[in-house]
Protein backbone atom coordinates (compact mmCIF):
# COMPACT_ATOMS: atom_id res chain seq x y z
CA UNK A 1 0.00 0.00 0.00
CA UNK A 2 1.28 3.45 -0.92
CA UNK A 3 0.06 6.69 0.66
CA UNK A 4 1.14 10.21 -0.18
CA UNK A 5 1.44 12.84 2.56
CA UNK A 6 1.97 16.55 1.96
CA UNK A 7 4.64 17.33 4.54
CA UNK A 8 5.60 20.57 2.69
CA UNK A 9 9.25 20.43 3.74
CA UNK A 10 8.35 21.24 7.35
CA UNK A 11 9.57 19.45 10.49
CA UNK A 12 6.77 17.12 11.52
CA UNK A 13 5.80 13.71 12.88
CA UNK A 14 3.71 11.28 10.86
CA UNK A 15 1.27 9.23 12.92
CA UNK A 16 -0.05 6.05 11.34
CA UNK A 17 -2.03 3.07 12.62
CA UNK A 18 -1.73 -0.48 11.26
CA UNK A 19 -4.32 -3.10 12.21
CA UNK A 20 -3.80 -6.82 11.48
CA UNK A 21 -6.35 -9.60 11.79
CA UNK A 22 -3.54 -11.91 12.90
CA UNK A 23 0.14 -11.35 13.81
CA UNK A 24 2.00 -10.00 10.80
CA UNK A 25 5.54 -8.82 10.20
CA UNK A 26 4.97 -5.39 8.68
CA UNK A 27 7.47 -3.27 6.79
CA UNK A 28 7.12 0.42 6.12
CA UNK A 29 9.23 3.25 4.82
CA UNK A 30 8.80 6.96 4.30
CA UNK A 31 10.67 8.44 1.36
CA UNK A 32 10.84 11.50 -0.85
CA UNK A 33 8.46 10.99 -3.76
CA UNK A 34 10.81 12.86 -6.13
CA UNK A 35 14.39 12.09 -5.10
CA UNK A 36 16.14 8.69 -5.21
CA UNK A 37 17.78 7.14 -2.15
CA UNK A 38 16.15 9.69 0.14
CA UNK A 39 14.37 7.86 2.94
CA UNK A 40 13.21 9.26 6.26
CA UNK A 41 12.69 5.89 7.91
CA UNK A 42 12.77 2.25 6.85
CA UNK A 43 11.68 -0.20 9.53
CA UNK A 44 9.69 -3.31 10.33
CA UNK A 45 7.76 -4.67 13.29
CA UNK A 46 5.49 -7.59 14.12
CA UNK A 47 1.98 -6.20 14.55
CA UNK A 48 -0.70 -8.03 16.48
CA UNK A 49 -4.07 -6.32 16.59
CA UNK A 50 -3.68 -2.55 16.21
CA UNK A 51 -0.47 -0.59 16.60
CA UNK A 52 0.31 3.10 16.17
CA UNK A 53 3.60 4.24 14.66
CA UNK A 54 5.23 7.66 14.86
CA UNK A 55 7.81 8.81 12.32
CA UNK A 56 9.73 11.85 13.57
CA UNK A 57 10.95 14.01 10.69
CA UNK A 58 13.10 17.05 11.50
CA UNK A 59 13.72 17.06 7.74
CA UNK A 60 10.82 16.34 5.40
CA UNK A 61 10.12 16.49 1.65
CA UNK A 62 7.36 18.44 -0.04
CA UNK A 63 5.48 15.18 -0.59
CA UNK A 64 6.30 11.98 1.29
CA UNK A 65 5.62 8.51 -0.03
CA UNK A 66 4.57 6.12 2.75
CA UNK A 67 4.91 2.51 1.66
CA UNK A 68 3.46 -0.27 3.82
CA UNK A 69 3.87 -3.98 3.05
CA UNK A 70 3.40 -7.21 4.95
CA UNK A 71 6.04 -9.94 4.88
CA UNK A 72 3.84 -11.82 2.39
CA UNK A 73 3.81 -8.83 0.07
CA UNK A 74 7.57 -8.39 0.45
CA UNK A 75 7.83 -11.96 -0.86
CA UNK A 76 5.52 -11.27 -3.79
CA UNK A 77 2.36 -12.80 -2.34
CA UNK A 78 -1.00 -10.98 -2.02
CA UNK A 79 -2.21 -10.04 1.46
CA UNK A 80 -5.42 -8.28 2.49
CA UNK A 81 -5.23 -9.16 6.19
CA UNK A 82 -4.31 -5.67 7.41
CA UNK A 83 -5.69 -2.14 7.26
CA UNK A 84 -4.10 1.30 7.51
CA UNK A 85 -5.91 3.74 9.77
CA UNK A 86 -6.12 7.51 9.39
CA UNK A 87 -2.82 9.23 8.83
CA UNK A 88 -2.07 12.40 10.80
CA UNK A 89 0.72 14.93 10.48
CA UNK A 90 1.66 16.24 13.92
CA UNK A 91 4.00 18.98 15.09
CA UNK A 92 7.51 17.70 15.76
CA UNK A 93 8.49 17.54 19.42
CA UNK A 94 12.06 18.70 20.02
CA UNK A 95 14.22 19.48 23.01
CA UNK A 96 16.98 21.95 22.00
CA UNK A 97 17.60 22.65 25.69
CA UNK A 98 18.94 19.08 26.01
CA UNK A 99 22.19 20.21 24.37
CA UNK A 100 24.02 23.48 23.90
CA UNK A 101 21.91 24.53 20.92
CA UNK A 102 22.96 28.18 21.22
CA UNK A 103 26.61 27.29 20.58
CA UNK A 104 27.45 28.68 17.14
CA UNK A 105 29.75 25.77 16.23
CA UNK A 106 27.04 23.21 17.00
CA UNK A 107 24.31 25.30 15.34
CA UNK A 108 26.29 25.83 12.13
CA UNK A 109 27.34 22.19 11.92
CA UNK A 110 23.75 21.00 12.33
CA UNK A 111 22.67 23.20 9.41
CA UNK A 112 25.52 21.95 7.20
CA UNK A 113 25.03 18.35 8.29
CA UNK A 114 21.28 18.32 7.64
CA UNK A 115 21.75 19.80 4.17
CA UNK A 116 24.34 17.17 3.31
CA UNK A 117 22.33 14.26 4.74
CA UNK A 118 19.21 15.28 2.82
CA UNK A 119 21.14 15.15 -0.47
CA UNK A 120 23.67 12.38 0.18
CA UNK A 121 21.69 9.73 -1.68
CA UNK A 122 21.88 11.44 -5.06
CA UNK A 123 24.75 13.97 -5.06
CA UNK A 124 28.07 12.91 -6.55
CA UNK A 125 30.90 11.32 -4.57
CA UNK A 126 34.13 10.26 -6.30
CA UNK A 127 36.25 12.37 -3.95
CA UNK A 128 33.90 15.37 -4.12
CA UNK A 129 34.41 17.98 -1.42
CA UNK A 130 31.50 19.69 0.34
CA UNK A 131 32.06 22.60 2.68
CA UNK A 132 29.85 24.68 4.93
CA UNK A 133 29.04 28.27 3.97
CA UNK A 134 31.51 29.61 6.52
CA UNK A 135 34.23 27.20 5.36
CA UNK A 136 34.66 25.72 8.85
CA UNK A 137 33.31 22.23 8.12
CA UNK A 138 34.34 19.93 5.29
CA UNK A 139 33.09 16.54 4.10
CA UNK A 140 35.10 14.54 1.58
CA UNK A 141 32.50 12.34 -0.13
CA UNK A 142 34.19 9.16 -1.31
CA UNK A 143 32.82 6.20 -3.23
CA UNK A 144 34.36 4.04 -0.49
CA UNK A 145 36.61 4.71 2.48
CA UNK A 146 39.86 2.79 2.13
CA UNK A 147 42.83 2.07 4.38
CA UNK A 148 46.46 2.90 3.58
CA UNK A 149 46.77 -0.18 1.36
CA UNK A 150 43.70 0.80 -0.66
CA UNK A 151 41.45 -1.87 0.83
CA UNK A 152 37.80 -0.85 1.34
CA UNK A 153 36.85 -0.36 5.00
CA UNK A 154 33.48 -1.11 6.63
CA UNK A 155 33.24 2.27 8.36
CA UNK A 156 30.60 4.66 6.95
CA UNK A 157 32.56 7.75 8.04
CA UNK A 158 35.64 8.94 9.92
CA UNK A 159 37.12 12.26 11.00
CA UNK A 160 40.68 13.52 10.89
CA UNK A 161 42.08 14.04 14.37
CA UNK A 162 44.32 16.82 13.06
CA UNK A 163 42.06 18.94 10.84
CA UNK A 164 38.52 17.79 11.60
CA UNK A 165 37.87 16.83 7.96
CA UNK A 166 35.18 14.15 7.70
CA UNK A 167 35.36 11.37 5.13
CA UNK A 168 32.05 9.73 4.17
CA UNK A 169 31.44 6.54 2.19
CA UNK A 170 28.69 6.92 -0.41
CA UNK A 171 28.51 3.12 -0.67
CA UNK A 172 27.21 3.13 2.94
CA UNK A 173 25.33 6.44 3.03
CA UNK A 174 23.38 5.81 -0.17
CA UNK A 175 21.25 3.18 1.54
CA UNK A 176 21.00 4.83 4.95
CA UNK A 177 17.96 6.82 5.97
CA UNK A 178 18.50 10.54 6.56
CA UNK A 179 18.32 10.05 10.37
CA UNK A 180 20.93 7.26 10.17
CA UNK A 181 23.24 9.61 8.25
CA UNK A 182 22.69 12.35 10.83
CA UNK A 183 23.47 9.99 13.70
CA UNK A 184 26.80 8.98 12.14
CA UNK A 185 27.86 12.52 11.25
CA UNK A 186 26.96 13.88 14.70
CA UNK A 187 29.11 11.11 16.16
CA UNK A 188 32.07 12.14 13.99
CA UNK A 189 31.56 15.83 14.80
CA UNK A 190 31.59 15.02 18.50
CA UNK A 191 34.98 13.32 18.30
CA UNK A 192 36.68 16.53 17.19
CA UNK A 193 34.51 19.34 18.58
CA UNK A 194 32.88 18.04 21.77
CA UNK A 195 34.84 15.15 23.26
CA UNK A 196 37.24 15.68 26.14
CA UNK A 197 39.09 12.64 24.75
CA UNK A 198 39.08 12.88 20.95
CA UNK A 199 39.62 9.12 20.51
CA UNK A 200 36.87 7.97 22.89
CA UNK A 201 34.15 6.25 20.85
CA UNK A 202 31.59 5.98 23.64
CA UNK A 203 31.95 9.66 24.51
CA UNK A 204 31.34 10.52 20.83
CA UNK A 205 28.34 8.16 20.76
CA UNK A 206 26.67 9.95 23.65
CA UNK A 207 27.63 13.50 22.69
CA UNK A 208 26.26 12.93 19.20
CA UNK A 209 23.12 11.18 20.44
CA UNK A 210 22.28 14.05 22.78
CA UNK A 211 22.08 16.40 19.80
CA UNK A 212 20.33 13.81 17.63
CA UNK A 213 17.61 13.14 20.19
CA UNK A 214 17.24 16.81 21.10
CA UNK A 215 16.63 17.64 17.42
CA UNK A 216 13.74 15.18 17.42
CA UNK A 217 15.16 12.43 15.21
CA UNK A 218 13.64 8.91 15.51
CA UNK A 219 15.12 6.58 18.09
CA UNK A 220 14.73 3.44 15.98
CA UNK A 221 17.01 4.79 13.22
CA UNK A 222 19.76 5.45 15.76
CA UNK A 223 19.50 1.86 17.00
CA UNK A 224 19.51 0.60 13.42
CA UNK A 225 22.62 2.45 12.30
CA UNK A 226 24.69 1.60 15.37
CA UNK A 227 23.63 -2.04 15.04
CA UNK A 228 24.64 -2.12 11.37
CA UNK A 229 28.04 -0.60 12.14
CA UNK A 230 28.74 -2.82 15.14
CA UNK A 231 27.71 -6.04 13.41
CA UNK A 232 30.70 -5.65 11.07
CA UNK A 233 32.96 -5.88 14.14
CA UNK A 234 31.16 -8.10 16.68
CA UNK A 235 33.23 -7.90 19.84
CA UNK A 236 32.80 -7.20 23.54
CA UNK A 237 33.73 -3.52 23.14
CA UNK A 238 30.95 -2.89 20.61
CA UNK A 239 28.49 -5.01 22.60
CA UNK A 240 29.17 -2.80 25.60
CA UNK A 241 28.84 0.37 23.49
CA UNK A 242 25.41 -0.80 22.34
CA UNK A 243 24.31 -1.41 25.93
CA UNK A 244 25.45 2.08 26.93
CA UNK A 245 23.66 3.61 23.92
CA UNK A 246 20.45 1.77 24.78
CA UNK A 247 20.58 2.93 28.40
CA UNK A 248 21.30 6.51 27.30
CA UNK A 249 18.33 6.61 24.91
CA UNK A 250 15.99 5.12 27.52
CA UNK A 251 17.16 7.62 30.15
CA UNK A 252 16.62 10.47 27.68
CA UNK A 253 13.06 9.26 27.09
CA UNK A 254 12.37 9.10 30.82
CA UNK A 255 13.90 12.49 31.52
CA UNK A 256 12.05 14.21 28.69
CA UNK A 257 8.67 12.52 28.87
CA UNK A 258 7.04 15.56 27.25
CA UNK A 259 8.66 14.52 23.95
CA UNK A 260 6.62 11.32 23.84
CA UNK A 261 3.60 11.13 21.53
CA UNK A 262 2.03 8.33 23.54
CA UNK A 263 1.37 10.20 26.79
Amino acid sequence: MRIKAKTKGNPCCIKMTIACSEPRKMYFKVKDSDKPFTEFTNRYCTVEGEQTFYVRMPISPQVADIIVKSENQMNGRPDDSYEIGNLEILSLKRKPSAFNSANSTIKNYIKFCQEFCAKAGYISAGNSIYTSNDGKFRIDYLDKITDESGKAMNTPARISKNKGIIEVSKEKFKNYTIPMRMCILLHEFSHYYLNTDIANETEADLNGLLIYLGLGYPRIDAYNVFSQVFITAPNSVNTNRMKIIDKFVRNFEEKHGDMSYQN
